[in-house]
């Protein structure tokens, strides 16, 4: 809707949610942000009223409220409404002119706004502008108390200051400002104009998508370069929220989902890797598996030793590397070198299948020799799939395949499955590989939580930080559990022998157990990252079942004390039984109007499971 009041000189463009008022009495000037659950203040200050100020090369300044208001535009059709203001201003022998838009999507109730921006230099040629916007930093959406945000790089910190969450290039998050209540609030989304990111594009969304704390909201400055044709250089897509976090992530995660294709994900045959839970690194001249007097692979001796962590669903036997350089042979031909030859691999993957275990070998990119063409890799690894019949292959150092590698393959084994060390980063690479390593190295690992593993719900990523021992390997348990996932357990790295002991093992098979009787709330297409709690200190992950029926909640107390009383609300609907799993410590419900008040207890540095029945 878009309202226009001719006395005031005030135009009004809203939905049904929110909506923008701008004043125009020969400058243009923010004058309402509306929010049809907040209080609408009185008047905004000077701060937040003004829309931009451009700061041109030599420090003069060009904030909005000095532009000459050369137009206005409004009008819209069954899809969109749009109120466009045309503005120049001279600043010596430049020029610059701009266009401020507001353009409301009908069919997402969101608003656009966008700034373009033109110049007409001097005879010195260009010169450089810097784009900062006053109202985004400053806007407050109460009288009293300061907002509430969440930052894209920085949505919730630890004690220390760092992101709980760690992002990942392709689904990088809105911007939330949020009234205390942090019920009600706006998300602000900076869509990519591009495909890549090159430093020469001048839309500068991509510098907010980095903002990590209020200090950089409060500083932003954008360097521009504007030639004389008018081109975009910021748009930020405005949405109401009205039921805080929950809603925030959910719905954008919806929108961070519909450009990949999931026809990988959804295929019949690869199933199956989505259901495995516990695999091992198996390094075949270790003692965990190696029979040094019969020159070779021990099976049962390995499974028997898995028993203690619940059992391993898949292995990943690795043979070449270490030994791998240290002459001409290249990995093709250690494969030949298994104890046995390639007999013995056959065999060896054979006694893994007749156990229900799936078996993973590693193909390395940086031992392609320099007359080795794609081609030639990749009939080489189709010959060893044909040979032992493996069921995937780990993608050693890397984070993407090429289509002809993968395509190859799946002509001979359909249910073969690809998994890379590092997250793939590119929209295809995600699409096409559906399993990848969550792995950290020598870094505190709690509380953390990892976007991708919230918004790519059916990629399988096991948790893995090969050099953790001691409490460190406590914390990767731990980290697995806050996240709901697998696990990759790796002992004997390179002859380094880096055990669990019986505690951690015990851990782990309780957690698989748990995993396993729970699946559908670990493996729902909707869990909810830093789900809001009650208590300082306390982080949550929570794990709702896509048929309504449970929730689990996954809680951390990162405080040196023990954690006792509220802990969280669950507001979707009644809650009509709860238990914790993990250690069967007390905990209950009250049910207030409105919600439900999950009340217990969570020991320091440890985790509590609480699982809610609807």
């Amino acid at each position: 809707m878009i309202l226009s009041d001719k006395v005031m000189n005030i135009i009004t463009i809203k939905n049904d949610k929110m909506g923008f008022a701008i004043k125009h009495d020969g400058r243009l000037m923010l004058h309402q942000v509306f929010h049809n659950a907040i209080h609408q203040r009185a008047e905004l200050t000077s701060e937040e009223a003004e829309l931009f100020t451009m700061e041109l090369e030599g420090g003069h300044m060009l904030p909005c409220s000095q532009w000459l208001i050369t137009g206005i535009e409004s009008g819209g059709d069954q899809t969109e409404e749009l109120v466009s203001v045309s503005l120049s201003i001279q600043c010596g022998q430049d020029e610059l002119m701009a266009k401020v838009i507001f353009l409301h999507q009908l069919e997402d109730q969101s608003i656009r706004y966008l700034i373009q921006l033109s110049a007409k230099w001097d005879e010195s040629g260009p010169k450089e502008v810097y784009l900062h916007m006053p109202f985004l930093a400053n806007l407050r959406l109460d009288e009293e108390h300061p907002n509430h945000y969440y930052f894209p790089s920085n949505p919730q910190s630890k004690r220390d200051g760092s992101s709980i969450m760690q992002m990942h290039v392709e689904f990088t998050m809105p911007l939330g400002i949020f009234h205390p209540n942090q019920l009600h609030g706006f998300s602000l989304e900076f869509p990519n104009l591009n495909e890549y990111w090159f430093i020469w594009v001048q839309n500068r969304n991509m510098e907010l998508k980095q903002m990590a704390s209020l200090t950089e909201l409060k500083q932003h400055r954008l360097l521009l370069r504007p030639d004389p044709s008018l081109a975009d250089v910021m748009e930020i897509k405005f949405s109401a929220i009205e039921r805080g976090w929950v809603e925030f992530f959910n719905n954008w995660r919806q929108n961070a989902r519909k450009p990949i294709s999931f026809k990988e994900y959804e295929r019949p045959e690869l199933k199956w890797y989505n259901d495995t839970f516990l695999q091992h690194f198996t390094y075949i001249f270790s003692k965990e598996v190696y029979d040094f007097e019969k020159n070779q692979i021990d099976v049962e001796r390995l499974l028997q030793q898995g028993e203690a962590f619940g059992g391993y669903d898949s292995v990943l036997l690795w043979h070449q590397y270490p030994r791998l350089g240290v002459d001409s042979r290249n990995q093709w031909e250690f494969f030949g070198e298994f104890p046995g030859g390639m007999p013995g691999l056959k065999n060896t993957v054979e006694q893994f299948h007749q156990r229900g275990v799936k078996v993973f070998l590693p193909f390395k990119p940086w031992d392609i020799g320099f007359d080795e063409s794609v081609k030639q890799s990749t009939l080489s690894i189709v010959e060893i799939v044909r040979e032992t019949d493996i069921d995937g292959v780990f993608l050693d150092t890397m984070d993407s395949v090429p289509d002809s590698f993968r395509d190859a393959v799946h002509e001979i084994k359909p249910d073969f499955v690809f998994c890379s060390e590092g997250r793939p980063k590119k929209k295809h690479q995600i699409e096409i590989i559906t399993g990848s390593w969550n792995q950290f190295k020598n870094k505190e690992s709690m509380p953390e939580t990892d976007i991708f593993r919230y918004v790519m719900t059916e990629h399988f990523s096991p948790i893995i930080s090969r050099w953790h021992v001691g409490i460190r390997k406590d914390l990767l348990i731990k980290r697995a559990i806050f996240n709901g996932t697998g696990i990759l357990v790796w002992q004997d790295v390179f002859g380094s022998w880096l055990p669990y002991n019986k505690l951690q093992q015990a851990a782990i098979k309780k957690w698989k157990t748990i995993w396993r009787e729970h699946k559908a709330n670990y493996q729902s297409s909707g869990p909810v990252p830093l789900y809001p709690t009650l208590q300082s200190g306390l982080y949550c992950n929570a794990f709702p079942a896509d048929d309504g029926r449970s929730i689990i909640y996954t809680v951390y107390n990162d405080t040196d004390e023990e954690i006792l009383g509220d802990l969280l609300t669950c507001t979707s609907s009644e809650i009509t039984s709860i238990a914790e799993l993990w250690d069967d410590l007390p905990v209950h419900v009250e049910q207030l109007e409105g919600y439900d008040l999950i009340r217990g207890t969570v020991k320091s540095k440890q985790l509590s499971i609480i699982k809610v029945g609807l």
